[in-house]
């Protein structure tokens, strides 16, 4: 199986007035894959020509979800992954197990009680009851994070490197973590598991192939 994923979608591609969503769509529409899997902050939502499996980061509207759930929105291919929650995509015989945690880290929500209405700007941020849910998975293939762990020379700690998604690393072992909300490539590695922090979409976007597990980096002035 081969899988496009994308990282940030913010403002426009460098040197032009073409919005990082609209070339998303184009991408979805070009791009000889079987579906797609986005890491958050995807800013703006359209209908897409192919499957867009995707997280919510910090810089997203997380009431959008219901909206295309309820068909207030109807859009074509854009399919929320719950918090948690396993799905899997097939091809022929092939199964890969797809899992994910909505939002970023901001200390000022993670004990928040979830049984409590939650201040407004507070939605795109993950607490800990999200992560104790996360913590009960296993046998995951792709665990998508808005946010990078902890330890693995990603960035200032606690907001790109999180102890939090740390804790879900080494706990659930995924074969795959793909992060956002760094805005950098870099590869890392457990005893279990490989980490990727994915590159905004206006520098590059990715191919995973599925039967090997390698991801493959394009720069996307390419196809400007």
């Amino acid at each position: 199986m081969r899988l496009g994923v994308l990282g940030d979608i913010h403002g426009y591609l460098p040197g032009s007035d073409r919005m990082c969503i609209d070339f998303a769509v184009n991408l979805t529409a070009t791009l000889a894959v079987d579906a797609f899997l986005q890491v958050g902050d995807m800013c703006h939502y359209r209908s897409f020509a192919r499957p867009v499996h995707w997280i919510y980061g910090n810089n997203d509207w997380p009431d959008v979800v219901r909206q295309v759930e309820t068909g207030e929105r109807p859009l074509q291919h854009f399919y929320h992954i719950k918090t948690g929650e396993v799905f899997t995509l097939s091809h022929g015989t092939e199964h890969v197990r797809i899992a994910g945690l909505n939002g970023a880290f901001d200390d000022l929500y993670y004990d928040l009680d979830p049984k409590t209405e939650r201040p407004l700007e507070s939605l795109a941020f993950f607490g800990r009851a999200d992560v104790e849910k996360c913590l009960t998975l296993r046998h995951i293939d792709v665990f998508l994070a808005h946010g990078c762990p902890a330890g693995l020379g990603y960035g200032r700690e606690p907001d790109y490197g999180v102890p939090a998604i740390r804790a879900i690393l080494d706990v659930v072992q995924p074969r795959l973590m793909l992060c956002g909300h760094a805005h950098f490539f870099r590869e890392a590695h457990t005893a279990t598991s490989t980490v990727y922090s994915l590159n905004q979409l206006k520098d590059e976007y990715y191919i995973l192939d599925t039967s090997s597990w390698t991801l493959e980096r394009f720069p996307s002035r390419s196809l400007v």
